[in-house]
């Protein structure tokens, strides 16, 4: 495989079982699943004007500085209360705009504390959502 965990794919994607994004966001490769052809993705979101949503323990702070980061350019947090996965095809690589990763400890940290949160609360049906190679090309297509 062509990405990375750490690398940021811009795509539109469905966040629940019936409710898609209206346009791309930053969505970052959290797991590569060679056997199963299929990766999982974190929901990037800037942090701009939604202060209010770093209060909640379902989101996780990033901060685009201290080290500056390339795959993100403003504050951001991550949403953890999703699973989203979606079938590998090399094609997907067109999606990143770098492939520069997340910084190692900010990574580190955003993976671990994602994998508490799945470990520890309860994600509704409705939030974990698949997508196929056929749904990516037809949300993301010019």
């Amino acid at each position: 495989m062509d990405l990375e965990v750490g690398q940021v794919l811009w795509l539109k994607v469905r966040y629940k079982t019936n409710l898609i994004a209206d346009k791309v966001h930053p969505m970052l490769v959290a797991v590569i699943d060679i056997d199963e052809d299929k990766i999982e993705v974190i929901a990037i979101d800037k942090a701009k004007d939604k202060i209010s949503q770093l209060y909640s323990e379902a989101n996780y702070f990033l901060d685009s500085d201290n080290p500056k980061e390339k795959v993100i350019y403003v504050d951001s947090y991550a949403q953890l209360n999703n699973t989203l996965t979606i079938e590998y095809f090399p094609e997907l690589t067109k999606y990143r705009k770098t492939t520069a990763k997340l910084s190692y400890n900010k990574l580190t940290d955003l993976i671990n504390d994602y994998r508490i949160y799945h470990k520890n609360n309860f994600i509704p049906d409705e939030r974990k959502v698949h997508m196929t190679k056929e749904e990516i090309l037809q949300l993301n297509e010019n």
